[in-house]
């Protein structure tokens, strides 16, 4: 029977990549880093873990500089891992740093690089976005800093 019910499990997953695996989230890491570019790009990095643990680090050109800790709700980081299998996070390219079309490829300078990673379930997968990626990418990346509210450590008060 306990079998029976493995393989079902294992049958659904398989069937449905865009699930993430229930029994890893609460071990789950999501990051996400914004580098320096040519001007005042904000540098900061975050985790997010499975049991809504947050991790900020403030580098340069941003409100809060150092480490800041925040908790959200586990309910809303399985959520965010979840945004990750809806996109199919896992099947992305390693690396964004061109743009290509029918009239060749446009690569551009001083421009900020964003990395993203999870790991959730013993994968581990890293996206490295600098130019070119697809808008499902750059929404996860917008949804990643609104669940750690990570405006207000961000953001430059006028």
């Amino acid at each position: 029977m306990i079998i029976l019910a493995v393989l079902s499990i294992y049958s659904y997953l398989q069937s449905n990549p865009s699930r993430p695996p229930r029994i890893a989230l609460k071990s789950a890491v999501i990051t996400l880093e914004r580098s320096a570019c040519f001007g005042g790009c904000p540098v900061y990095r975050l985790a997010i873990y499975g049991d809504g643990r947050v991790f900020y680090e403030g580098i340069k050109f941003v409100n809060a500089t150092g480490t800041r800790m925040d908790q959200i709700s586990p309910d809303k980081a399985r959520a965010l891992v979840g945004e990750f299998y809806k996109i199919d996070y896992f099947s992305l390219e390693d690396k964004y740093v061109e743009k290509c079309g029918i009239t060749g490829c446009v690569r551009v300078t001083d421009l900020p690089t964003i990395t993203t990673s999870i790991t959730v379930g013993g994968k581990t997968k890293k996206v490295i976005d600098y130019y070119g990626a697809p808008r499902k990418l750059k929404e996860l990346e917008a949804e990643i800093d609104r669940a750690a509210n990570s405006e207000r450590w961000v953001k430059i008060s006028n």
